[in-house]
């Protein structure tokens, strides 16, 4: 009898529900569904520079924005590290002439120190001295003195930069010029040069500003010519015509100030640097 009743709540024990197989299939097809959508819709909205609707990419499609959202922030981040990877600069047979030679070129354990300021630099030791002060003020004819007193010799040389550019690439553009006069401005050399090997040191962050690298040239050419030759970091051999300003074919030299106000760091020298 004891037996019998052990045989009756052994079958009215109830089953286990069946796994739902077309419910994960399903899930898995609208999650590859809104992947290969989700990204046709960012790669028109990156190649015709209109900002993504999220909220109109719904309701076109019909997802969810709680699905939408996290699958686009990692997106977005896995394009722009595979468009970072993949870009480069590589000057046009015309520009060749113009690429410098027998410079330190700096290693890629250093690269991601070129987005600092001044005065946390990895890159450089900056003398705080009277001296930088001084000779700039000399080279201005004073008309530098009173932003070096508001803002300091630092900030005197970075807002030249600030003002200038977008802050995402303005300290990239700073670091990498001076590298760049550092060890090459002893000779007189075209500015062109300078945007040239700038282009092919960070590609990626000079192109996501500027469409074209003409353009960057002659935006970095005029700056040179209106506010770095001005404001003492650099001179001019000759007073440049329009043309030459536009296509950065005036040649510039590091100017005493410049030499005295900074130099590469012992912690970037201790890096082996590449000819």
């Amino acid at each position: 009898m004891q037996n019998e009743k052990s045989n009756t709540q052994a079958e009215k024990k109830p089953k286990p529900p069946k796994k739902q197989k077309g419910a994960r299939r399903n899930k898995n097809y609208l999650q590859f569904a809104l992947t290969v959508q989700l990204g046709m819709a960012l790669a028109v909205a990156r190649a015709t520079k209109v900002p993504f609707d999220t909220k109109a990419f719904c309701e076109s499609t019909g997802f969810l924005m709680e699905d939408v959202e996290p699958a686009m922030e990692k997106m977005l981040v896995e394009m722009e590290r595979i468009e970072r990877e993949r870009q480069s600069y590589e000057p046009s047979l015309e520009d060749k002439k113009f690429e410098l030679t027998g410079w330190h070129l700096p290693p890629k354990e250093l690269m991601p120190y070129f987005g600092s300021d001044l005065e946390n630099s990895s890159l450089f030791e900056v003398f705080h001295t009277m001296k930088p002060v001084e000779q700039f003020s000399k080279i201005t004819n004073g008309s530098s003195d009173d932003e070096i007193r508001e803002h300091g010799i630092l900030g005197f040389v970075e807002n030249l930069f600030h003002d200038e550019f977008d802050e995402d690439v303005d300290l990239i553009l700073m670091n990498a010029f001076f590298w760049l006069l550092y060890y090459n401005g002893d000779r007189w050399l075209p500015v062109r040069s300078y945007a040239i090997e700038m282009l092919k040191l960070f590609p990626y962050e000079i192109q996501k500003n500027f469409y074209q690298d003409t353009i960057f040239i002659k935006e970095f050419s005029t700056f040179t010519r209106k506010r770095l030759a001005t404001r003492g970091i650099c001179s001019v051999k000759a007073r440049p015509t329009s043309e030459e300003v536009e296509n950065g074919l005036f040649v510039i030299k590091a100017t005493d100030a410049f030499y005295s106000l900074l130099k590469p760091s012992e912690k970037a020298l201790l890096v082996p640097l590449e000819k």
